[in-house]
C-alpha cells in the first residue's frame, strides 16, 4: 500500500478513536453525579484525572512495545481495548467500575504515540513534522465532533454516548484489522531490542539521555501542556464570573478554538515548516500564545474572539513542531519509545495543569491570565536556551 494511503488510514483511525473519547469526556461530571454512582466533586475530579495519569504511566510502554513488535499489532490492541473500556463505562453499575473503566481507557488511549511513530515511519525527515500536524488535526477534529455528537446523544439517555463510543471504536478497530498495514520496514535493531522493558519500567527515560535533541522538546511540551491545561480550566470560570457565560456559550467558545487549531495544523503548519523549520515554528507558536493571553481581557466579543484565535493558532503550531523535533532527533529504532515519552509528558501536563489552574484562579481570580502568560514565556525562554544542536541535528537528518 502506498504511504499516502496508509497515512490516511492512520489519520482516520486516530480521528475516530478521539471522536469516541470526545463523546464521553464532557458528559462525565453529569454521568458520575447520577444517583446510581453519586460521586462527589472530588471523586469526579479524580475520575477525570485518572485517564491522563494512566496515559503518563503507559505511553512510554506502548511506544517501546511498537518498536519491538511493530506498529500495527500495538495499535490494534489499543483500539480494541478502548472499545471494551467504553463498553464497561456505559454498562457500569458502581463507582469503582467507572474508575476501572476510565483507567483502562487511559492505558489503551496512551498508544497515540504509536500512531505518531507510524507516521514517522512513513515520512521522510523533511516531511516529518507535517505528518505530526495530521495527528494534531485528528486530535482537534475529534474534540470538535465528539462533544457535539455526545451532547446530541445525551438526549437519549446518559448511557447512550459511551455505548455508541464503544461501537464506533470497535468498528474502528475492525477496519484497522483489515486495512492498516505494518509501517515498519525492518526488524528492530540492537538499539530497540537490547533493553528489557517490564511494565512501568524507567528504560525509556534512560534511553532519552541518548537523544537530548529529542528529549528536550518532550520537556518543553510537558511544560506547555501544563500551562495550557490550566488555561482551559480557568477560561470557563473567568467567562462565567466576568462575562456571564453559560454552558452553551462556553461550549461554542471551545468549538471555535478547536476549529482554528485544526485549520492551523491542517494548513498553516504545512506551509510554515518548510520555510522556517521546526524550532522557529515552535517559538512562533509560543509567542502567539503569549500575545493572545495578554490580549484576552474582559471586553467586546471582537477582542475576545481575536485573542482566542491567536491562542489557538499558536497552540496549533507548537504540538506538531515539537513532535517533529522529537522524531527528527531520534534514531529510527527508538521512535516509538521517544514519542511515547512525548505523549507521556503531555499527559503529565494534563494531570498537573487543571489542579494548578484551579488553585491559582481560586487564589488570584482575574490575574490568572497574565500569570499564565508569564509562565508560557518561561517555557519559550526554556526552548530558546536549550541545546542549540536540537535544530542542527534535525537539519543534518534532512540532508
Amino acid at each position: 500500500m502506498k504511504p499516502k494511503a496508509t497515512t490516511g488510514i492512520i489519520f482516520i483511525a486516530v480521528l475516530f478513536d478521539l471522536v469516541g473519547f470526545g463523546m464521553v469526556l464532557p458528559l462525565m461530571p453529569l454521568y458520575a453525579a447520577d444517583p446510581r454512582f453519586a460521586a462527589t466533586p472530588i471523586q469526579i475530579g479524580w475520575l477525570m484525572a485518572i485517564y491522563s495519569i494512566m496515559q503518563f504511566l503507559f505511553a512510554p510502554y506502548w511506544g517501546w512495545l511498537s518498536d519491538r513488535i511493530g506498529r500495527r499489532p500495538t495499535l490494534l490492541m489499543g483500539l480494541a481495548g478502548s472499545a471494551l473500556s467504553y463498553l464497561a463505562y456505559g454498562m457500569a453499575d458502581s463507582l469503582w467500575v467507572l474508575f476501572a473503566a476510565r483507567a483502562a481507557a487511559g492505558i489503551m488511549g496512551a498508544n497515540i504515540a504509536v500512531a505518531q511513530a507510524a507516521m514517522a515511519d512513513l515520512s521522510p525527515p523533511d516531511q516529518r513534522s507535517k505528518a505530526m500536524g495530521l495527528i494534531g488535526a485528528a486530535f482537534g477534529l475529534g474534540f470538535i465532533l465528539g462533544p457535539a455528537f455526545g451532547g446530541w446523544l445525551a438526549h437519549f439517555g446518559l448511557t447512550t454516548a459511551p455505548l455508541v463510543a464503544a461501537a464506533i471504536t470497535g468498528l474502528n478497530a475492525l477496519a484497522a484489522l483489515f486495512y492498516l498495514p505494518e509501517t515498519r520496514s525492518s526488524a528492530p535493531s540492537q538499539t530497540a531490542s537490547r533493553p528489557r522493558h517490564p511494565l512501568l519500567s524507567t528504560t525509556p527515560w534512560h534511553l532519552a539521555h541518548r537523544f537530548p535533541g529529542g528529549w528536550i522538546p518532550c520537556l518543553v511540551m510537558g511544560g506547555f501542556i501544563t500551562l495550557f491545561s490550566a488555561f482551559e480550566v480557568t477560561l470557563p470560570l473567568w467567562g462565567q464570573e466576568l462575562l456571564h457565560w453559560d454552558m452553551a456559550t462556553t461550549g461554542w467558545i471551545f468549538t471555535f478554538v478547536g476549529v482554528v487549531a485544526v485549520a492551523t495544523q491542517g494548513g498553516l503548519v504545512r506551509r510554515l515548516l518548510p520555510r522556517i523549520g521546526e524550532k522557529r515554528t515552535a517559538l512562533t507558536g509560543l509567542l502567539l500564545v503569549i500575545t493572545g493571553l495578554l490580549v484576552l481581557q474582559p471586553g467586546g466579543w471582537g477582542v475576545i474572539l481575536a485573542a482566542l484565535a491567536i491562542i489557538a493558532v499558536g497552540s496549533g503550531l507548537i504540538h506538531p513542531s515539537l513532535a517533529g523535533l522529537t522524531s527528527l532527533n531520534t534514531d529510527p529504532d527508538a521512535q516509538g519509545s521517544m514519542l511515547g515519552l512525548f505523549q507521556s509528558m503531555s499527559a503529565l501536563g494534563r494531570c498537573i495543569g487543571p489542579v494548578v489552574g484551579g488553585a491559582a484562579y481560586d487564589t488570584l481570580q482575574g490575574l490568572i491570565f497574565p500569570i499564565t502568560a508569564t509562565g508560557i514565556a518561561g517555557v519559550g525562554l526554556l526552548l530558546i536556551l536549550t541545546r542549540h544542536q536540537m535544530q542542527d541535528l534535525a537539519d543534518r537528518k534532512n540532508h
